[in-house]
């Protein structure tokens, strides 16, 4: 139970309880006055009041204990603050600086910003401790206004009233890029100059005060960024992204530099300084020290990524000189010595001539006046005299043209139809009036030695092909034409051929040119000349056609006589038979008149005629009969004479029409003592008839 108050203590008790609710306020406010606990994340700015020195004009912040707010603050911890003469202004946490950003400081107190500056460069370097330290930045000669240096990743005690903090992203150059840096502060660029010179020491501009100090120059820089992350103050550099120049495969980079000496007049392109010295034009402050021209360079860029400064060059792809296979590549040099260094126009040609092997009075004549197109040796302005074999070549199309020539052999036809034909087919006139369509090819090469004169001459094979072959093999075939008949033309193609190809074959070696062939692959005569000559040739072969027939008929005539003949050889071989049966007969009669010695020769005689008669019975067994009958007769007339001859005849003839004039048997009387000889003789001569009729004679040379 509380124990009981007197109501007459109870206002003194109330006046107690308030003294000390008052008392421990008083208490509290003086506390929290003179004691000031700063966090372990913070910091405490104060204020001087009431007494002290005076704040230096210009000035905000007292770095010396003048009145003022007080650059110096306080770090984490417990404080005594000499309250009322020293307050606290307030409590400001840490500043935290990531790691993908930077700290931009504006200082609003210190000394002024110099004339022509624009952001203030730290002269106090490393006492202020990277702005932590206010006291020694205005002490040592902070500059008012935005710093040059920066704060990177990290927290720092800042004075928020004295340093304000921007916070910035840093600078990426992503891989094929570069960034090109364009300085707001530093010296004036110089008169003509168009990119601010390369200075060292200020590590790819992520310091920029000791850019300054370098005398780094306001305006595009010729250094630049390459890939990767930079702590760059952007308000003092402003970074433009760029992509990087990709030479692709199969092609070259055309480089014009718009910076360094004037070019001279008589150069088409800038001769470049050694590749190796501004590597490939990436260092463009080594290629304006080493004498780099503005304009077209001479040098290329190769396949490959290169980062060049786009406000110093600009490079155009273009694609690279190939060569195929069967051509050659003739170089046309717009750089170089002037040829005239060489000797006189005379001279030149001479010796163009003497390079090819012969001095050519012809040639010599049409190089005459044409400097410019002398083919020259390596370092001379002018047609090479080596040329580009097969294969790829980064050659840059400004300082040389590239011509290429085929080496193979080549086609030009004068043909008509659906046929890839380069010219239409020669109309010409024959000799004889008629006018007529002739279709030609021809076929040429060029050795690839000669391929600079035929540049030299004419300029590309094209120009070739339509100001000298078709002009002079349409010349040559209208004069060909024009002495001879229509007809013959035709007829003698083989000749006129050849003759056309002599003629073509000359005249183009004079320009270096070799003929392969010239062919006549058509043609067409006038369609009333075509139906004549078709009247004309029906009518031969109808004429061949019936002299064919007529030696058809005489051969069958031969053969039916031979046919005939063959026929016939029987009765003829029969009677051949019968004369060879007649002169052996006639022979034994001789032989009987004559001997055994006449026989003999008899015999061969016979056997030699009837030889001969044999092998030439089938060219005239008449004669060879007639002869065998004459030559018997005179072998009979030899042997039996003239009359007996005659009678032997006479009987042939009346045996041969069957007259009897005597009895087939005369049957005698025999002698004393032999009363039956008569009747035998009777007998045996019937008997022998009989046989002789019964009995068929066998042919010739067959056995009985």
């Amino acid at each position: 139970m509380l124990a009981q108050v007197p109501i007459s203590q109870v206002p003194q008790l109330v006046w107690i309880a308030l003294a000390g609710i008052i008392g421990l306020c008083a208490l509290h406010f003086f506390v929290t006055r003179w004691i000031v606990n700063v966090g372990s994340s913070e910091i405490a700015i104060t204020e001087r009041r009431f007494s002290g020195p005076t704040l230096s004009p210009g000035r905000v912040f007292s770095a010396k204990g003048e009145v003022g707010v007080q650059a110096a603050y306080l770090a984490p911890g417990l404080h005594v603050v000499p309250w009322p003469f020293v307050r606290l202004v307030g409590k400001y946490d840490f500043v935290t600086i990531g790691p993908d950003e930077l700290g931009v400081v504006t200082a609003t107190d210190g000394e002024p910003m110099p004339s022509g500056r624009i952001y203030a460069e730290d002269k106090g370097g490393a006492a202020h401790d990277n702005f932590q330290d206010p006291v020694a930045f205005l002490n040592s000669g902070g500059i008012r206004g935005k710093q040059l240096r920066f704060l990177t990743n990290g927290t720092y005690k800042i004075h928020p009233l004295l340093f304000r903090v921007e916070k910035i992203a840093k600078t990426v150059v992503p891989q094929g890029a570069i960034g090109v840096v364009t300085a707001a502060d530093g010296g004036a660029l110089e008169q003509g100059q168009l990119l601010g010179k390369s200075v060292d020491g200020h590590d790819c501009f992520q310091k920029a005060e000791v850019f300054l100090q370098r005398a780094g120059q306001k305006g595009p820089q010729i250094q630049f960024l390459r890939p990767g992350t930079y702590n760059i103050f952007t308000d003092m550099f402003s970074v433009e992204l760029q992509a990087a120049i990709a030479i692709a495969e199969n092609q070259i980079g055309m480089v014009d530099a718009r910076d360094g000496k004037p070019m001279s007049k008589e150069d088409v392109v800038a001769p470049t300084p050694d590749v190796g010295l501004h590597n490939s034009f990436q260092d463009g402050q080594a290629f304006l020290e080493h004498g780099g021209r503005r304009g077209p360079q001479e040098s290329v860029l190769r396949p490959g990524t290169y980062y060049v400064n786009p406000y110093l060059f600009s490079v155009v792809p273009a694609p690279l000189t190939i060569v195929r296979q069967g051509e050659v590549g003739v170089l046309i040099s717009n750089i170089g010595l002037d040829p005239s260094t060489l000797g006189t126009e005379d001279d030149l040609a001479s010796g163009a001539s003497m390079a090819r092997g012969a001095h050519d009075p012809e040639e010599a004549r049409m190089d005459r006046g044409v400097r410019t197109r002398h083919v020259v040796p390596d370092g001379f302005r002018g047609i090479q005299r080596n040329v580009l074999g097969p294969g790829k070549y980064n050659i840059n199309p400004r300082a040389f043209t590239v011509i290429p020539i085929p080496t193979t052999t080549r086609s030009v036809e004068w043909g008509g139809g659906a046929t890839d034909a380069n010219f239409d087919p020669f109309q010409v006139v024959s000799h004889d009036g008629f006018e007529m369509k002739v279709e030609v090819r021809c076929q040429y090469r060029i050795l690839p030695e000669n391929a600079p004169y035929v540049v030299q001459k004419l300029g590309s094979i094209a120009d070739l092909e339509a100001n000298v072959i078709h002009p002079q093999i349409d010349g040559i075939f209208r004069a060909q034409v024009s002495k001879s008949p229509a007809i013959s033309y035709q007829q003698n193609r083989a000749e006129e051929q050849t003759a056309a190809e002599r003629a073509v074959r000359d005249d183009l070696s004079s320009y270096k040119v070799e003929v392969v062939s010239v062919m006549i692959t058509n043609i067409h005569l006038p369609e009333a000349l075509m139906k004549t000559t078709q009247e004309k040739n029906l009518a031969e072969q109808r004429k061949s056609m019936f002299d064919a027939q007529e030696q058809a008929e005489k051969r069958r005539i031969e053969f039916q006589k031979t046919k005939a003949q063959a026929d016939q050889q029987d009765s003829i071989i029969r009677a051949e038979v019968g004369i060879s049966i007649a002169k052996h007969e006639a022979s034994q009669a001789e032989e009987r008149a004559r001997g055994t010695a006449a026989q003999i020769r008899i015999q061969a005689e016979a056997e030699a005629g009837r030889v001969r008669q044999v092998g030439e019975a089938e060219a005239g067994v008449i004669q060879s009969k007639g002869q065998a009958q004459a030559e018997a007769y005179r072998k009979q007339v030899e042997a039996l004479t003239a009359q007996g001859v005659t009678t032997v005849e006479v009987v042939k003839t009346i045996a041969s029409a069957g007259l009897k004039i005597t009895p087939d048997v005369v049957v005698n009387g025999g002698g004393v003592g032999d009363s039956n000889a008569g009747l035998v003789q009777l007998l045996l001569a019937n008997m022998v008839r009989d046989s002789k009729v019964s009995t068929p004679v066998p042919a010739p040379g067959v056995k009985s």
